[in-house]
């Protein structure tokens, strides 16, 4: 009976012990794996080595194809063999994760530098000065009929060679991209009245589609104090550059108003044709602005015909010919000359140029109030007159201006000078027309 009384606590006890390692074996079942560390730092727990050198070759593949150039480790992955409870391995994404943020790769590439300063970096020297070229080509912004004669850049531009990390080289067209338009940052603008969303891409020297995109707008239409965001470039480079172009300019006609006492009432006797003159000139640019514009030559390829009308009044005088649409009138000419661009000529002109030399008068067209008088952006130099009654002229490119806001003005006052400030090729007035808040053709107001 003794050795039955010590026996039995015995078998419990060992009974117990083998519960336990039971459940320690079952819940806490341990497996050989691989610690992975890179550059000393140990980053996750494999269940081998072949799955993360898979994984590697798959990032390194990737950027290889991406940039075009071979690619080396920076670190080579070290691999500690290691016995570890099953749930400590890291998942495939894990691992993926991990090996994305932590390796680094570095590859031999060119980086353009800025007045000493690291821009961009691309897979060589070659694709590094292909770049260069076509960004002195794209900032020239040169149209069909004009070529390049000398392009420079602004800042000193160097290419350095040498190992770089991969995250750093980019593809050629983004490298292109963010040296001609820089750190692009939206500003808010706020729609005032007589605004469209033309002026306002061209004062901000982007387009329409941007703005509308930018601010998810299905139509053009605005609302007066709606607010607009709006991405203005900041190019990392600049470029100065000398252009030849030539282009045909139209020589509009004149008419001719005579008397005659054989008649009673006004007679068109002759029509009107314009004429036409190929113009060669020279421009200075910078980042695509004209900043000097010297005409070469002029020939004139086909004269102008004159409008000449007979009337039974005495009076004889000369004026620039009013055409197109229906005519409304009530407005004076501001500029004697030539038009040289008409409404709606080109892409989206919203009046009209009259040709001028710098420092001729420019007259109000009707008597008004001045709204604004200064630099307007691309328009340089500006007046604004409201007329009433929904009715406002701008006066553009001056050279000088000799009124101010809040100003009365009467019909033929002097109120500024032709010039060629802001965006403009040569000396001339941009005059427009604005009735209820819309562009209109001036043509159809001048009388």
């Amino acid at each position: 009976m003794k050795h039955k009384k010590v026996i039995i606590p015995i078998i419990i006890g060992l009974v117990c012990i083998l519960t336990y390692l039971a459940v320690d074996i079952v819940s806490g079942q341990k497996t050989n794996a691989v610690e992975v560390v890179i550059n000393n730092k140990p980053l996750f727990i494999a269940q081998d080595k072949a799955q993360v050198e898979k994984e590697v070759a798959r990032v390194v593949a990737r950027e290889e194809k991406r940039i075009g150039n071979q690619i080396t480790l920076a670190y080579q992955p070290q691999y500690h063999m290691v016995l570890v409870p099953r749930d400590e391995i890291a998942s495939q994404s894990e691992i993926t994760k991990a090996i994305e943020e932590s390796l680094l790769l570095k590859t031999s590439a060119a980086q353009i530098r800025v007045n000493g300063q690291p821009t961009v970096c691309v897979a060589d020297a070659a694709t590094a000065n292909q770049i260069l070229s076509d960004l002195k080509v794209c900032m020239s912004n040169c149209t069909e009929n004009e070529k390049i004669v000398k392009a420079d850049f602004v800042e000193k531009v160097e290419i350095e060679e040498g190992i770089f990390p991969v995250r750093e080289v980019m593809v050629a067209a983004d490298a292109l991209a963010l040296l001609e338009t820089g750190d692009v940052s939206p500003i808010e603008y706020t729609v005032k009245p007589g605004d469209s969303l033309w002026m306002i891409a061209r004062n901000h020297d982007t387009r329409v589609a941007n703005i509308m995109a930018l601010n998810n707008l299905k139509t053009e239409d605005l609302q007066l104090g709606q607010k607009l965001l709006i991405s203005c470039s900041n190019p990392l480079v600049s470029v100065e550059s000398v252009i030849e172009g030539k282009k045909t300019e139209v020589i509009p006609y004149t008419t001719r108003v005579t008397t005659s006492k054989s008649v009673s009432s006004t007679q068109v006797k002759q029509n009107g044709q314009n004429g036409e003159k190929q113009v060669s000139y020279v421009l200075t640019k910078k980042n695509g602005r004209v900043t000097e514009n010297k005409v070469l030559a002029e020939v004139i390829t086909r004269k102008p015909v004159d409008r000449i009308v007979v009337t039974g009044t005495r009076s004889s005088y000369t004026m620039t010919a009013s055409r197109g649409g229906s005519h409304v009138g009530g407005l004076s000419w501001p500029l004697s000359g030539g038009i040289t661009s008409g409404y709606g000529a080109g892409r989206g002109h919203t009046g009209i140029d009259i040709d001028g030399d710098t420092g001729d008068s420019i007259r109000a067209a009707a008597g008004g109030t001045v709204t604004s008088a200064g630099r307007n952006g691309t328009y340089g130099l500006m007046v604004t007159i409201d007329h009433g009654n929904g009715l406002k002229t701008r006066y553009a490119h001056c050279s000088s201006i000799l009124v101010k806001a809040g100003q009365e003005v009467s019909r033929g006052q002097v109120i500024a000078r032709v010039g060629s400030t802001g965006r403009s090729t040569g000396s001339h007035l941009h005059f427009e027309v604005i009735s209820g808040g819309s562009f209109q053709n001036p043509l159809r107001y001048l009388d």
